[in-house]
């Protein structure tokens, strides 16, 4: 089974082609599709669901899914981890809502009285998504927030079983703790969540595809990424921050991953 994670709390693609590329997969986190255009099916943990324009597809941790296009299709997938809601989990309405579109048989695809309001919201997350102004991320992160809460009061629902979620606690505690080595090492993280020592690592690759060590390097890398070129902190304060041995080693290991130094890493974005 093929296995995508995601290295950053949110992120906002667009798929716009003729075939869907890719194959049967599941995700470690919470992924939503909408439809701009296009008709077909989405099978989503092996039951397969017509779609068309308009439509918006809840997927949680560990489900698995791939398209059939019948015509050309134009879709926005959005990205995050529970973490990125974390403000908002603090209201026990919104965590309620999350539970739903994440229980046993939840909603999949949000359609009935709610469906307007839904594509209004898409709409302006989009929007706000191809600016990238001032203010941008406060907009999408609300406008998304109420797409799931009207996403979970639907009450024309489609139902699918769910799978093992399991590791969507443990990603949370890897973000919650990545600039803490101390915290993240086998033994803290597999006490943590009652796994055996011996066996987390293998655990931890069958849910996600990549090795603990790996995913953790990465997300680090991401987080260091977005600091540097929207934040004031300098390389060698981030080097510090992450527990790197100096900012010479940082700099090693970020143009290793991202194919580019920091500095122009940092340029290019902020050209943008």
């Amino acid at each position: 089974m093929h296995i995508r994670n995601l290295t950053q709390k949110l992120d906002v693609a667009f798929v716009i082609k003729d075939k869907w590329h890719l194959p049967v997969h599941k995700h470690t986190h919470y992924e939503l599709q909408y439809i701009i255009k296009g008709k077909g099916q989405h099978i989503i943990n092996e039951i397969s669901c017509p779609y068309e324009k308009g439509d918006l597809f809840v997927l949680a941790p560990q489900d698995t899914h791939f398209f059939i296009f019948q015509e050309r299709s134009a879709i926005c997938i959005i990205k995050f981890h529970e973490r990125f809601f974390e403000d908002f989990l603090k209201d026990d309405d919104f965590g309620n809502a999350l539970k739903r579109l994440s229980a046993t048989h939840r909603t999949k695809k949000a359609g009935g009285k709610h469906k307007p309001m839904i594509r209004q919201l898409m709409e302006l997350i989009i929007e706000q998504h191809r600016k990238e102004k001032r203010y941008n991320q406060l907009v999408i992160k609300n406008s998304l927030a109420l797409a799931l809460t009207l996403a979970a009061a639907d009450d024309e629902i489609v139902f699918t079983p769910a799978k093992d979620k399991k590791i969507q606690p443990v990603l949370s505690y890897i973000d919650q703790h990545i600039t803490d080595k101390k915290m993240l090492s086998n033994e803290k993280i597999a006490a943590a969540f009652y796994i055996s020592r011996d066996y987390f690592n293998q655990y931890f690759k069958r849910a996600t595809g990549s090795s603990y060590k790996k995913y953790v390097q990465e997300y680090a890398l991401q987080i260091i990424a977005q600091q540097f070129v929207n934040g004031n902190k300098t390389l060698k304060q981030l080097a510090t921050e992450f527990g790197y041995s100096d900012e010479s080693h940082l700099s090693h290991a970020f143009k290793t991953h991202f194919h580019q130094s920091p500095s122009s890493f940092r340029l290019q974005k902020q050209r943008r």
